[in-house]
């Protein structure tokens, strides 16, 4: 294996293992959020003027995340069925080209979302009062978790592809 695929391989395995505790942490702190936000507005009648906008940022950021995560993992859809009347060659090559072209769509995705987060970095959130470059952020960080594994994902399937079914999480 090429000194390059290795340090691809051996940088997505640690961004994972990164992205698994801050979703993790995202998830534990969104549930605690939402207890507070049930908790103020039904129970002690004082609703909370952040909790909504607070909950709705950590699920935009949980399932960024989550989605890079679920690439390592080979968790999203796929059709299965063509795989079942196509010999090993023609798999691999539908992996691959499938997979340059999610890389392209997760560029393009990287570089808008990246220039929106910018764009929003002076305006503050009413609730919370955060730059509203925070919560967009979450656009440009998965784009590139996703485009890191779907880069690693397919240097193995160029590389060796008899681990390309492997999980990169390990």
């Amino acid at each position: 294996m090429h000194a390059f695929t290795r340090g691809v391989l051996v940088g997505a395995r640690g961004l994972n293992r990164a992205a698994i505790a801050a979703v993790g942490v995202v998830t534990l702190v969104l549930v605690g959020v939402v207890v507070l936000q049930v908790v103020f507005r039904y129970v002690l009648e004082l609703p909370l003027v952040w909790s909504d906008e607070a909950a709705r940022h950590l699920l935009v950021w949980l399932a960024f995340l989550g989605g890079g995560v679920a690439i390592a993992q080979g968790l999203h859809p796929r059709i299965e069925l063509i795989d079942a009347f196509c010999g090993p060659a023609v798999r691999r090559t539908i992996t691959i080209v499938v997979s340059l072209l999610v890389l392209v769509f997760l560029v393009i995705l990287l570089v808008v979302s990246a220039d929106v987060a910018k764009t929003y970095h002076g305006y503050l959130s009413l609730g919370l009062g955060i730059p509203q470059s925070i919560p967009r952020a979450a656009l440009p960080v998965g784009a590139c978790l996703m485009a890191i594994n779907v880069l690693a994902k397919l240097l193995e399937a160029v590389v060796s592809p008899s681990r390309a079914e492997e999980s990169i999480t390990r």
